[in-house]
C-alpha cells in the first residue's frame, strides 16, 4: 500500500487535474446543450468516480478528515452582492434578463497546495441564492453555482485523457501521463506549468470558467464566464511579492487586510462563442480568442468590509458542495466532462461532508 505521503501526493495531483479538467469527446451526435451521456462516457464516469471515492475512503479508514478532491485549501470565504444591471439584446437572457440583486458566497481556493507561497492554480467558486428557476442537483431550488480557475485553458480536454490521468495518479505514476513515450503530452505539460501563479491577493487576478455554458433558451448560444477586478486588471498571475515572505497563508491575510479597509469589486463577464471551429465546445484545452470575441460585463460582485479569516467564515465554505449543475436551465453546462462532473462532484461531496460532519460532531455523553 502506498505511504501516506504518496497517497497525499496522489490526492493533490488529482486535485490539480480536477480543478482544471472540463472538456469532452467530439461526438457529432451531441447537440449544443444536450444533457445525454453516451454509454462510453458513462463507463468512464463510473470508473473515475470509483477512483476518486477510493482516495476519500482511504482517509476515512484512517480516521482522518476527507479533503476536497479539487481545490482543497480554502483561502477565504466571503459574502458578496451579485448585482445584475439592465441589459438589452443577446445579453438579456436567463439570470441576466432582468435587473436584480442576489446574495452570493465566494470561496477562494488553492488547487493543490496548502502553502500559499507555492506556485499553484487558484480557484473561485460562486454561489448565488434566490435565483428563480434555478435548481440544485439535490433538488434544492434557487441555487446557482459558478466555478472558475485562474487560467483560461485546461491541460486536457477529453474524458479519455481524464481517465488516463486518474489511472496514472492511482498507480503513483503521475509523470507517466505527461511523459509516456508512446503517448507524450507536451501541450498538456506546457499548459499545466503555465497555469500556476503566485498572485499578490485572490482579488488581484482574473478567473475563468474554462468550460462552456448555454446562455439563454437558444440552444445554439454558448459562452464562457470570467471574473475580473473591476478596475480592469487581473491577469493569470500577479507580482507575487507576498510569496517571498514566511507566511504560508499570505493570500488569506492579504485579502483580509483589503476587506478590513473597505469593499472590493469584481466584474462578472461572458464571452460568446462566435466560431465553433476556433472556439470549440468539446476541447477545453483551447482558449477562446478574446480579440475575436471579447468578454463583456453582465454583473458586478461587491464584497463589503468583513472578516474572512475567522474559523466560522472558513467553515461556512467547507460545508458546501459546489456543482456546475446547480443552475438555472438557461445556463446549463456544456461538454462531455461537464456531463460527467454532475455525478462525480455530487458523490465526492456527499462522502466528504457526511464523514467530516461525524468527525466534528460532539461526543454523546
Amino acid at each position: 500500500m502506498p505511504s501516506p505521503a504518496k497517497r497525499a501526493a496522489g490526492a493533490l495531483a488529482l486535485a490539480l487535474w480536477l480543478g482544471l479538467v472540463a472538456g469532452c469527446s467530439d461526438d457529432p451526435g451531441l447537440a449544443l446543450g444536450e444533457e445525454r451521456i453516451d454509454p462510453e462516457e458513462a463507463a468512464l464516469e463510473r470508473a473515475m468516480t470509483a477512483r476518486i471515492l477510493e482516495i476519500g475512503q482511504r482517509h476515512r479508514a484512517a480516521g482522518e478528515a476527507i479533503p476536497r478532491f479539487n481545490q482543497p485549501k480554502t483561502v477565504a470565504c466571503a459574502r458578496a452582492t451579485f448585482e445584475v444591471p439592465p441589459h438589452t439584446g443577446e445579453l438579456a437572457r436567463g439570470l441576466f434578463a432582468e435587473p436584480g440583486e442576489y446574495a452570493a458566497l465566494l470561496r477562494f481556493a488553492n488547487a493543490t497546495r496548502q502553502d500559499d507561497r507555492e506556485k499553484d492554480l487558484r480557484g473561485l467558486s460562486v454561489r448565488l441564492a434566490g435565483v428563480e428557476g434555478a435548481e440544485g442537483v439535490d433538488g434544492t431550488r434557487g441555487r446557482q453555482d459558478f466555478l472558475f480557475n485562474s487560467h483560461p485553458a485546461l491541460f486536457a480536454g477529453t474524458p479519455e485523457d481524464f481517465h488516463r490521468f486518474v489511472s496514472a495518479v492511482a498507480g503513483d505514476r503521475l509523470w507517466w501521463y505527461f511523459l509516456n513515450p508512446l503517448a507524450p503530452q507536451p501541450k498538456s505539460l506546457w499548459i499545466a506549468l503555465r497555469a500556476r501563479s503566485q498572485p499578490d491577493s485572490p482579488l488581484a487576478i482574473g478567473y475563468y470558467s474554462t468550460t462552456p455554458y448555454r446562455y439563454g433558451d437558444d440552444e445554439t448560444s454558448a459562452v464562457k464566464y470570467a471574473v475580473r477586478p473591476c478596475d480592469g486588471t487581473g491577469g493569470a498571475a500577479a507580482n507575487g511579492d507576498g510569496a517571498d515572505g514566511d507566511d504560508p497563508d499570505y493570500l488569506r491575510h492579504a485579502m483580509a487586510a483589503q476587506l478590513a479597509e473597505g469593499e472590493a469589486c469584481l466584474t462578472f463577464m461572458v464571452q460568446f462563442q462566435t466560431d465553433p471551429d476556433s472556439m470549440p465546445i468539446e476541447d477545453a484545452s483551447v482558449t477562446w480568442d478574446e480579440d475575436a470575441s471579447p468578454f463583456r460585463p453582465v454583473a458586478r460582485l461587491t464584497l463589503p468590509p468583513q472578516e474572512i479569516d475567522d474559523p466560522d467564515a472558513l467553515a461556512r465554505c467547507e460545508s458546501l458542495v459546489f456543482n456546475p449543475w446547480n443552475t438555472h436551465p438557461a445556463h446549463r453546462p456544456l461538454g462531455g466532462i461537464n456531463r460527467m462532473r454532475r455525478d462525480i462532484y455530487q458523490a465526492a461531496g456527499e462522502l466528504r461532508t457526511t464523514h467530516n460532519a461525524t468527525l466534528s460532531a460532539p461526543e454523546t455523553p
